[in-house]
C-alpha cells in the first residue's frame, strides 16, 4: 500500500498535473511545456524531474534538446476517472445538502 500512496502522491501537485497535461498531445521539451502552462521554466524542470523519478514520464535527448512524454498513456484514463469520482461526490454532498434544507 506504501507504494501506491506514493505513486498517487505524484498526481497531487497542480502544477505536475498542469504539466502533465502538456504532454498528453505528446512529446515536449522545457521550453514547450513552460509555454503551454506559463508555469516558470524551473519549475517546469523540477516537477518533469520528479515524474521521471517516478516512472511516470521519460526523459528522451534530441541533439541539443530533450524531449519528455508520458511513458503510459493510461495514465490520462486513471486522471480522467478520478476527476469524474469527484464530481459525482461533489453532487452527492450537493443532494445531500440541497435535500436537508
Amino acid at each position: 500500500m506504501d507504494h501506491l500512496a506514493e505513486y498517487f502522491k505524484v498526481f497531487s501537485e497542480p502544477n505536475r498535473l498542469a504539466v502533465l497535461t502538456a504532454l498528453r498531445e505528446g512529446p515536449r521539451n522545457v521550453t514547450a511545456v513552460v509555454e503551454c502552462t506559463g508555469l516558470s521554466q524551473a519549475l517546469v524542470s523540477k516537477h518533469l524531474k520528479l515524474l521521471t523519478i517516478a516512472g511516470v514520464v521519460r526523459r528522451r535527448p534530441e541533439g541539443s534538446l530533450v524531449f519528455y512524454d508520458v511513458i503510459d498513456p493510461a495514465v490520462f484514463t486513471l486522471l480522467s476517472q478520478a476527476e469524474a469520482l469527484l464530481l459525482a461526490a461533489r453532487r452527492q454532498q450537493l443532494d445531500a445538502l440541497a435535500a436537508s434544507l
